[in-house]
């Protein structure tokens, strides 16, 4: 058989089979283009569907990635499983070189280079390609291409390809060996500084698991020599290799021996490389991919700070927020932007932590323990459960480091020996410059202190210490705390200095409340006294003088600082600043400081005048105060102030008598002669309710008027906390109540005792058991049975009428903040899931209590507003009108009725159904008069939705 019978017979093993051996070696230009005829030959007289397929299959090569210059690393990683270790990319205005020093083309890969879909890599389990479609990525560059190694000069276009002449390019570029792929650029499809930008988005370490590339080189070239001068811009990504030993290391509960190297990159980087071999699970096989009898796994740790993480196949297919590189046999989905969803890639990711732990505990016990970096911590954004593999992978890293890594870490400390860490005591970060590592330990109890060469100058390792110990990794003591160290406060005798300086990282860490109990503040006579003594305000040494005459002098409570506490140092000046913050540092003359520290003294529990209450001449003096001060000042401390004062007020009992009583403002409410507003409001809703408490009418006569102070009567009642609206108040602990530690929120029960059953049934069909930070409202309940129970038919009525217009005021029934509320399930944190109307809404809806035209006493829902609309729908039938008195009396608070669930004006298509119903009706005279009655408001409501419209 000749040389050419020899060619036809290959050329038509490989038409048969594109992966069989073609039994020839092609050694001439000529026996290569003929070669290449032979193969355009068969695949043009071969069956016309299996052409259109391929065209199919080329055609969507084209949008196969998002990233239309994909085949670049297509290109890359060609080239590592041809052998190559350099990869070099030329720019020239009219065309893409693209070349490797790889092994050569051979005739059995021309086919395979110009059709789709076909791989000649399937059977091999080392080769990162798999699924024959890479190369024809670059078709969203350009539809034909070249690729010249010799003796293949080949030129590829859509399914055809021809010989060509061969490619000169300048040996500074491309050596002899090489193979050289050229893509033809048509102006504008590839600019310059577009193939730069996105070799930009690379690194030196994309190179890192390549089983061969050392080197990828992105250059450009001019062939106009007049151009050469030109700046040149240039990519070199490349990696120095230093081999740094083996060990043993578990994997997967075996021990396997792990080679350990550095790469060193271009820019200094330094990253730690460990690799080794592991034997595939029996059960898993690999997508369109061959199993060999072992795989590689390899972490890549980057040692001199965070790096961008990855997940390798090869090349970095996707991100992984982790401090470290993975690679392994993962199956990418075919346009490599992921990878699949397989049990081959589940079972890799307990393999590679493996790796990962023990490359991690290594590197921190042996060569780099201030690498906290490399450590991930949880994060919110993680899904749960984990839906993509590298969230697979960076939630095994995150166990691994809590469950296997904390457990064996061991750090070298400054006496020469190593501990374990649950040997090391660590303080707060707020201590790190106030205690000595002494110090440190003994307050904790254990043999050392965390070493100082260890922790990162980020801080990390706090973070992840905090982790563990948050999971109960590594049985890591509790950090010495604040708390801890303010023991020694204690000690009266403890130096001065030192007294100032730990109160001022107290307060620096907003631990201000571990300061209140403590004897921290010294005075210039040497007492060591509370800060938060209500009884004490503080005064700065170089203020000490002649006694003013201001409101705490009366109470003989400012005293001088020791002369330590100085402006011009650090620790003292922010103690100062403290106390005059907290209202304990004031000035004798400083009104709005007196009325700070009375503030703190109410919110204290401590009142001025003890149980016997606030004379009038005291409470004159706080209202003239307050006139003073500017409104926001306050409206800031009102609150504060009402609870260090008792006022005089009254009751009544169940019997009506009215009895005397001493009253917090936070407790009572205006009576009527104190009230502002015109028209009936909650005094004369409530009556003579039983246990409602009212400040004192007297006040209207004793207290200063506006005029005289700034400050009405009323104004500074309801500043001290005095009420002319019924209070919304918490459900107490003991009503169903439920709360968890992590969340304020308190919910209550849907099944609670003071639930309507309606209330109940709309929270089950919503599918919640508990309503969050619901509110009731005791008074307004016992306010509404005392009108239900009021013989008086025309007193009730304007109880009514009253307590209506009172739920129309700001903050009441028209307010959805205290309206609505959230409704939740309780399954490991409350699960919101909508919201409804509040406990205290729901009761005043159930609640039969206002009065129709029968005199009946019916829930607001049953009850209706007798408006024009409403007798046209019920004509001479009545549904339940609210009685006239009442709905003349509220006639401006429709809106409360309706928050209420009153029926209001019938909509359209009620009004439609009672129209048709009249016109079905017949008589001897012709059709019923209130047709027209019905019609007439439909008519309005359409014109008015026509205007509206229009």
């Amino acid at each position: 058989m000749d040389k050419d019978e020899e060619l036809i017979s290959a050329v038509g093993a490989l038409l048969s089979d594109p992966r069989t051996d073609p039994g020839i070696c092609v050694e001439t230009v000529g026996q290569a283009a003929r070669a290449v005829g032979l193969l355009e030959e068969g695949l043009r007289s071969g069956p016309g569907v299996f052409r259109l397929m391929a065209e199919g299959g080329q055609k969507g090569a084209e949008t196969l990635s998002s990233d239309r210059l994909q085949v670049l690393s297509e290109m890359v990683q060609n080239a590592d499983d041809m052998g190559a270790s350099q990869v070099r990319f030329i720019w020239r205005p009219e065309e893409l070189l693209i070349a490797h020093d790889g092994r050569g083309v051979r005739l059995a890969d021309i086919l395979l280079l110009g059709l789709p879909w076909l791989s000649g890599k399937t059977s091999d389990a080392e080769a990162t390609g798999r699924f024959g479609i890479g190369l024809a990525t670059l078709r969203a560059l350009a539809t034909t291409w070249e690729v010249h190694c010799h003796p293949f000069h080949v030129r590829f276009a859509d399914l055809s390809m021809q010989p060509v002449e061969a490619l000169q390019v300048p040996e500074r570029l491309v050596g002899p060996e090489w193979t050289v792929f050229r893509i033809p650029l048509a102006p504008g499809v590839l600019p310059a500084s577009n193939l730069f930008a996105w070799f930009e988005t690379w690194n030196d370490s994309s190179l890192l698991f390549l089983r061969n590339v050392r080197e990828v080189e992105a250059v450009q070239d001019f062939l106009d020599e007049e151009s050469t001068d030109d700046e040149t811009p240039s990519v070199t990504l490349r990696l120095s290799w230093a081999e740094i030993g083996r060990q043993k290391l578990s994997v997967d509960g075996v021990e396997a021996v792990v080679r350990i190297r550095e790469a060193r990159a271009t820019g200094g980087a330094l990253w730690r490389v460990y690799d080794t071999q592991v034997a595939p699970r029996d059960a898993s096989t690999r997508r369109h991919k061959a199993v060999g009898a072992s795989m590689p796994i390899a972490v890549a740790l980057p040692l001199d700070g965070p790096e961008t993480g990855s997940v390798h196949a090869g090349l970095p297919v996707t991100e992984l927020k982790v401090a470290t590189r993975v690679h392994a046999q993962f199956d990418p989905v075919v346009s490599r932007e992921g990878f699949a969803a397989s049990r081959w890639n589940e079972e890799l990711v307990p393999l590679v932590a493996d790796l990962w732990a023990a490359a991690a505990l290594d590197v921190l016990c042996n060569g780099e323990p201030s690498a906290w970096h490399l450590i991930p911590l949880p994060s919110p954004s993680d899904p749960s459960p984990p839906a993509r593999l590298q969230d697979s992978i960076r939630a095994a890293l995150v166990d691994r480091s809590r469950t296997w890594l904390a457990p064996r870490l061991s750090l070298p400390c400054s006496d020469g020996t190593v501990k374990s860490l649950s040997e090391l005591a660590v303080e707060e970060s707020r201590l790190s410059d106030v205690l000595d590592d002494e110090d440190i330990a003994r307050l904790a109890g254990l043999p050392d202190t965390f070493p100082r060469p260890a922790r990162d100058g980020a801080g990390r390792w706090r973070d992840v210490l905090t982790d563990w110990r948050g999971n109960g990794a590594a049985d890591l003591a509790a950090e010495v705390g604040v708390r801890d160290a303010l023991n020694s406060l204690d000690n009266t005798e403890y130096d001065v200095a030192q007294t100032i300086r730990l109160t001022a990282v107290a307060i620096e860490g907003r631990l201000d409340f571990l300061l209140r109990s403590r004897p921290c503040v010294i005075t210039a006579d040497g007492r060591r006294l509370q800060p938060m003594a209500v009884d004490v305000a503080f005064a700065e040494h170089q203020d000490a003088g002649p006694r003013g005459t201001g409101p705490l002098d009366a109470l003989d409570v400012v005293v001088d600082l020791h002369p330590a506490y100085v402006r011009e140092s650090e620790w003292p000046s922010r103690v100062l600043d403290w106390l005059g913050a907290q209202g304990c540092l004031v000035r004798r003359d400083d009104t709005a400081a007196v009325l700070r520290r009375i503030d703190q003294m109410g919110r204290a529990g401590r009142r001025i005048g003890g149980d016997a209450g606030c004379g009038i001449e005291q409470l004159v003096a706080l209202q003239r105060a307050l006139g003073e001060v500017s409104k926001k000042v306050r409206e800031r401390l009102g609150a504060g102030i009402g609870q260090a004062v008792l006022l005089d007020g009254y009751a009544y009992e169940s019997d009506g008598n009215e009895q005397p009583c001493r009253v917090l403002p936070a407790h009572a409410y205006l009576p009527q002669t104190l009230e502002t507003a015109d028209g009936d409001r909650f005094a004369v809703a409530a009556g003579k309710t039983p246990g409602i408490r009212w400040v004192h009418r007297s006040y209207a006569r004793a207290l200063l008027s506006q005029a005289e102070c700034g400050l009405s009567r009323t104004g500074f009642l309801r500043l001290l906390g005095v009420s002319d609206t019924p209070r919304l108040k918490e459900p107490p602990p003991g009503l169903a109540t439920k709360k968890y530690a992590t969340d304020s929120r308190i919910g209550l029960a849907r099944d609670c005792g003071p639930s309507p059953s309606a209330r109940t049934s709309a929270l089950r069909r919503m599918g919640a058991q508990f309503t969050l930070d619901d509110r009731i409202s005791p008074d307004l309940d016992a306010v509404v049975q005392h009108i239900v129970a009021e013989q008086n038919s025309e007193e009730r009525r304007r109880r009514t009428a009253a307590l209506l217009q009172t739920l129309g005021r700001p903050g009441m029934i028209t307010s959805s903040e205290h309206t609505k509320v959230q409704v939740a399930d309780a399954y490991r944190g409350w699960n919101v899931h909508g919201q409804t109307s509040a406990l205290w809404v729901w009761r005043l809806r159930e609640v039969a209590w206002l009065e129709d035209t029968s005199g009946n006493l019916l829930p607001p829902r049953q009850v209706h507003l007798c408006t024009r609309d409403a007798r046209a729908l019920y004509g001479q039938d009545d549904p339940g009108y609210l009685h006239p008195a009442i709905q003349e009396a509220v006639a401006n608070r429709t809106d409360v009725l309706a928050a209420l669930g009153t029926n209001g004006n019938p909509d359209i298509p009620q009004l439609m159904k009672r129209l048709k119903e009249l016109r079905k009706r017949t008589t001897t005279s012709g059709p019923v008069d209130d047709s027209e009655a019905v019609s007439q408001p439909i008519l309005e409501r359409a014109s008015r939705t026509e205007f509206l419209v229009g």
